[in-house]
Parts: structure tokens; C-alpha cells; sequence
């Protein structure tokens, strides 16, 4: 199996809520990644499925947090977190044409860009809103 759990404390913001949503997705990333490398399409499809909602959640939560902090960088955060969703629906495509393959390379194209953004963008974020405007 892949070591696909790619967490360290290099990924922690330093923002509660957001740290433990990146810890949420990455284990269901992590998850889904281990169920489309053992062939198992109905798990695969469910955690795909739970990727996907639990990912809108947080990036709603984010996005609110924005706004109520008078984010200027908001609407390019939001881009990206539009872009994200869409890599999701790429490797549920894949594996839902039964390309476990492709879907598998996606779901690990998708965690390097997860953590690129968790690490640029929320990072960012993260130390605004800490600033107490």
C-alpha cells in the first residue's frame, strides 16, 4: 500500500479548526487512495463521495471566515478551492469509468496540490485571521 497519509507539523496553520479539517481530508484522501489501490470500487466510491462533501464543508467554513475577517485575497482563495473540488470530481470520474489507474494517479496529483494550497494559501489565511481584525 502507498504511504499516502502525507502529514507533518510543516502542514499545520496554527488555526484549530482548519488544522483539523487538513488532518480530516488528508485521512479520507489517504483512505480513498488505499481503496482504489485494493480494488474496492463500492468503499472507493463512498469515501470519494464523503472527499467531496467533507472538502465543500471546510472550504464554506474557510471561505466564511474570510469574510467575516474582510479577507482581501478571498475571491482568488475561493478560485482555488473551486479548482480543488473539481480535481475530486476528476479521480471520482476515473474510478466511476473504471479507470482505477487514472484514478489513483489523480487522488495523488490531487493530495500534492491539497497540501501546496494548504501551505501557500491557508497558511495565509490562517495568520490573518489570527490577527485579530
Amino acid at each position: 500500500m502507498l504511504e499516502n497519509h502525507a502529514w507533518n507539523e510543516k502542514l499545520d496553520v496554527g488555526h484549530e479548526a482548519i488544522d483539523h479539517d487538513h488532518h480530516t481530508q488528508l485521512a479520507l484522501l489517504a483512505a480513498l487512495t488505499d481503496a482504489i489501490e485494493q480494488r474496492r470500487p463500492a468503499l472507493a466510491r463512498r469515501l470519494g463521495e464523503e472527499l467531496a462533501g467533507y472538502s465543500r464543508a471546510h472550504f464554506r467554513s474557510e471561505e466564511l471566515l474570510m469574510e467575516v475577517k474582510s479577507y482581501g485575497e478571498a475571491p482568488a482563495h475561493a478560485a482555488e478551492h473551486q479548482k480543488l473540488l473539481a480535481r475530486i470530481d476528476e479521480v471520482s470520474a476515473a474510478h466511476a469509468g473504471g479507470d482505477d489507474d487514472l484514478a489513483l494517479s489523480l487522488a495523488l496529483d490531487f493530495r500534492t496540490a491539497l497540501a501546496a494550497h494548504m501551505n501557500d494559501a491557508d497558511r495565509r489565511v490562517a495568520a490573518f485571521a489570527s490577527q485579530g481584525r
